[in-house]
């Protein structure tokens, strides 16, 4: 009798765990991202694999992936909550974790950069347990809603160097908030971080200003081409959670995966230009100009 109680309780604390963990599985929701502006050479390995695969027609990354690019190669990784990074040429930067708390809305995004240049946009995240953090071989930066930079040289020294908002960069033997216009520098020994300033103009920024206003990515290319007498073309894309879209003026209404579609006249005005624009709260704005051809 004895036997048969501890029996039966023992099932039912595999039942009970089992359910708690089928539970946490409901709640915790991992987030993919998704890839846009491909540059050169790209490569990416999955938690489960042991060698690099070219990205090829790979239009998501999981969590557990690195993702590697090459000489002149660059790549932006995107989330549906609007936060975006892009790697620049020969970097290397693994998704540790990318997932959302349905019961609190908080989200967790953890990655590693072992090597070269990333540019970071984060937005305003919900969820006082919400975190976001870049860690480095010297260092780890955490954030709230910003646009930064980040560099791993050959030498191992880190860089942090924000755009907007403010980011805290936490070594082993020290820790310091870099604000805006301000540069974390820290050594390849994992000294404590040391402030400087830097312009927000430089050529840093202006590599890969795209990634300071809003996304906006168009299906459509930079190029269209509309048969002889029709009049209208269907323009789509995706931006990011509460951006104001217009083309050519007129807004459109995201969906809520945030892609928008629209048919827009070819004639008049605008005849031979179509302008799509992104803007969000913080003033930041993100323009794209699309030629339009006659064909036959």
């Amino acid at each position: 009798m004895r036997k048969s109680a501890v029996l039966l309780i023992s099932v039912l604390g595999v039942f009970i765990f089992l359910g708690f963990m089928l539970m946490q599985s409901l709640v915790i929701v991992q987030r993919i991202a998704s890839v846009s502006d491909v540059v050169g050479e790209v490569s990416v390995k999955a938690r489960s694999d042991s060698d690099f695969t070219p990205l090829g027609d790979t239009r998501q990354v999981l969590a557990g992936s690195e993702v590697r690019t090459g000489p002149d190669s660059a790549v932006t990784l995107n989330w549906v909550n609007g936060s975006r990074i892009r790697l620049g040429p020969e970097t290397s930067v693994r998704v540790r974790k990318c997932s959302l708390n349905t019961n609190t809305k908080a989200t967790t995004s953890l990655f590693d950069l072992d090597m070269g240049r990333i540019w970071v946009r984060v937005l305003s995240m919900v969820g006082g347990k919400s975190k976001f953090e870049i860690r480095t071989p010297t260092a780890t930066a955490g954030v709230r809603g910003t646009v930064f930079f980040v560099e791993v040289d050959r030498t191992g020294s880190t860089a942090v160097a924000v755009y907007e908002g403010a980011v805290e960069v936490a070594t082993d033997t020290g820790r310091a908030t870099v604000g805006e216009g301000q540069q974390a520098t820290v050594g390849p020994g994992g000294s404590a971080p040391a402030i400087s300033h830097q312009a927000g103009d430089g050529p840093r920024w202006r590599e890969h200003s795209g990634i300071i206003g809003p996304r906006l990515d168009l299906d459509t290319g930079t190029q269209v081409t509309v048969p002889a007498g029709v009049e209208t073309v269907t323009i789509t894309g995706v931006s990011e959670p509460e951006a104001t879209v217009t083309i050519n003026g007129s807004p459109v209404t995201l969906d809520r995966n945030n892609r928008f579609s629209a048919e827009v006249p070819v004639g008049g005005a605008n005849d031979g230009m179509i302008v799509v624009s992104a803007s969000d709260s913080r003033g930041g704005e993100t323009v794209r100009a699309i030629a339009v051809a006659q064909g036959g």
